[in-house]
């Protein structure tokens, strides 16, 4: 599908919906994706940075990981809205 067609469609999908809440989630959501890029990231103190370089470099080692199965459990006791 071509961009311009794609645009042309999001555009009339946007006009249909009526609700003030869904469409500030959907801005939020493209606003947060068309950032600069990189801006997360430098948002991030450098103690924070290091947590993620060293939680990254830890997820290469299958042992360090948790089964989402066991991750899902643990959130059962809260329902989603």
């Amino acid at each position: 599908m071509k961009i311009e067609t794609l645009k042309s469609e999001f555009h009339e999908l946007i006009d249909q919906i009526n609700d003030e809440e869904i469409l500030a989630q959907f801005y939020d959501a493209l606003n947060r994706s068309v950032s600069t890029e990189g801006s997360l990231w430098k948002s991030l103190t450098e103690e924070q940075q290091q947590g993620v370089l060293i939680a990254y470099e830890e997820s290469k080692d299958k042992a360090n990981r948790i089964p989402l199965s066991v991750i899902k459990s643990k959130f059962d006791k809260w329902p989603l809205k």
